[in-house]
């Protein structure tokens, strides 16, 4: 049986229909059915009142393994100290199912209708509690050091999910390839944390530095590290792993070169504005990768570095990086279009549209008005 939802307002992300004043979206069996000005339904229906719909949100990168460690680890000094802090956090206690659920819930609440997850040793009970809360999502298994696939490929992995890398720092380079060849092979994406720290390009340079001598202490770099001599950003589009089903995550320390590289592979860039301030690894760049046409998406990583799962806390972190005059169709494309395509999800997700799942968020009345 169809049933009709009336709201004030109705911005689709379709670019055919933007807009709909006084719409309605008719939804049957879980799908949208169409989207239309109130006055062309008939029927039964819900009036929502006043409040504009967007797309259900997408959280392009979290760690919802994570969820136990909210406000558990030290905020604003530096990477290493953090590094430390989730180590010895990890190695005390493992999360819990109520933990995850928890944050699944706020993360629904806020507007969010699927996650693209990092995940270890937990991704049964992850998948389990995405599907008991309704919630859409894409499992990527997080790979480092040296060991290949072979183990991880005959998983009985529930649901959609594919090979990631951690970085380039704490992963085999031939490893890298192989995980990304994997998913070429099989048009599934692929996810990376990518220039994130600082010192990261000094490691890649050969130039040593702090951030080198943490991860030799602590046993992090491969085995055989040789420098590549490059930036990360460069260096992983030198092993193939930047094309547009991948997520470059955070991307803080890109400079006008790297930038060139991210957008010309297409690549989708994960920032996580919130998560990079808490730790305090500094700002990305963010105007200028949008100026230059970057494929802008937004995550809030985990809980063990940022307050919430909120996407629209993220987006006006990342609004308040941007000139006050960017469109609310740019901004809004960041958690829902951009992270749709890049995951390979814009025939379910990402624009409301027939066909589409019935899935949606209500604009905050903030980012209601027009610049």
């Amino acid at each position: 049986m169809t049933a009709a939802y009336r709201a004030a307002r109705i911005l689709t992300m379709n670019p055919g229909c933007p807009e709909v004043v006084d719409g309605c979206i008719l939804v049957d069996g879980g799908r949208i059915v169409a989207v239309a000005p109130w006055k062309e339904a008939s029927g039964p229906c819900r009036d929502l009142g006043d409040v504009t719909l967007v797309p259900g949100l997408i959280n392009a990168h979290a760690h919802l393994e994570l969820s136990h460690l909210a406000g558990r680890l030290s905020a604003g000094q530096g990477f290493e100290a953090w590094a430390d802090g989730l180590f010895a956090a990890l190695r005390a206690q493992r999360v819990c199912r109520t933990d995850v659920e928890g944050a699944v819930a706020a993360a629904r609440n806020s507007g969010t209708c699927f996650i693209a997850d990092v995940v270890g040793r937990e991704a049964v009970m992850v998948r389990s509690v995405l599907e008991a809360a309704g919630t859409g999502g894409h499992l990527f298994r997080e790979l480092s050091g040296r060991r290949g696939l072979s183990d991880f490929t005959a998983a009985d992995w529930p649901g959609p999910w594919s090979p990631s890398v951690h970085a380039l720092y704490s992963t085999a380079p031939a490893l890298a390839r192989e995980a990304k060849g994997w998913c070429v092979s099989r048009d599934l994406p692929f996810s990376l944390h990518l220039a994130e720290v600082p010192g990261e390009n000094e490691l890649f340079q050969g130039r040593g530095g702090e951030f080198a001598e943490f991860l030799r202490a602590r046993r992090i770099l491969p085995k055989g590290f040789v420098p590549p001599g490059k930036s990360a950003v460069a260096y992983a589009a030198e092993l193939g792993l930047l094309d547009g089903r991948t997520l470059a995550v955070h991307c803080v320390h890109v400079d006008e070169a790297d930038i060139g590289i991210l957008v010309r592979s297409g690549a989708g860039i994960c920032l996580c504005p919130r998560s990079n301030e808490r730790i305090g690894v500094g700002e990305a760049p963010v105007a200028a990768l949008h100026a230059a046409g970057a494929t802008l998406c937004l995550g809030t990583d985990s809980l063990a570095s940022n307050d919430d799962l909120d996407l629209w806390a993220e987006l006006r972190a990342v609004r308040a990086l941007l000139p006050t005059d960017i469109p609310r169709w740019d901004l809004l494309a960041m958690v829902t279009t951009h992270p749709a395509k890049v995951l390979g999800l814009d025939g379910e997700y990402g624009s409301l549209e027939a066909g589409k799942r019935a899935v949606w968020a209500v604009l905050p009345p903030d980012f209601a008005v027009r610049p």
